[in-house]
């Protein structure tokens, strides 16, 4: 996790799941294919999983992390969050529970300013319907 990112419409990322696979064009530069090959190569114990060469790579393959599930909770300031920098939290492959686990610690720490990207809305709006996403915001819990 980067608790200064380098991202500079962020200030922290936390990547309790890494790896994904190429779902559209906005897909073909991905920079985190790209490093995720890089930090396999220098042993980083989260990308050591491969996925399909076709649509993935090199440490790339889809892997959960519960040990960073609490992460954010440690973290006293605010910060402004961007999650999965790694990864796409609503790829097939990350079990809806651990989902929404994710998505418990988010509630749990609104101290914090969570940024969820995807390429995989179909997917997110099944776990969370857009009503559930704009009473959320209207309620002040946005995420």
């Amino acid at each position: 996790m980067a608790d200064n990112s380098t991202i500079e419409w962020t200030e922290a990322t936390w990547n309790p799941t890494t790896g994904c696979d190429r779902v559209s064009v906005g897909c073909d530069n991905c920079y985190a294919l790209t490093l995720a090959k890089r930090l396999k190569a220098m042993g980083s114990a989260k990308y050591q999983t491969d996925g399909d060469s076709r649509t993935s790579g090199p440490g790339f393959g889809v892997a959960i992390h519960e040990d960073t599930l609490d992460i954010p909770r440690r973290w006293r300031d605010p910060r402004v969050v961007f999650v999965n920098s790694m990864s796409d939290l609503f790829h097939a492959r990350v079990p809806l529970e651990y989902v929404q686990r994710v998505f418990a610690v988010m509630r749990e720490t609104p101290r914090h300013t969570y940024q969820v990207l995807t390429k995989r809305a179909a997917r997110l709006a099944k776990v969370a319907p857009p009503d559930r996403l704009a009473s959320e915001r209207l309620d002040g819990r946005q995420r």
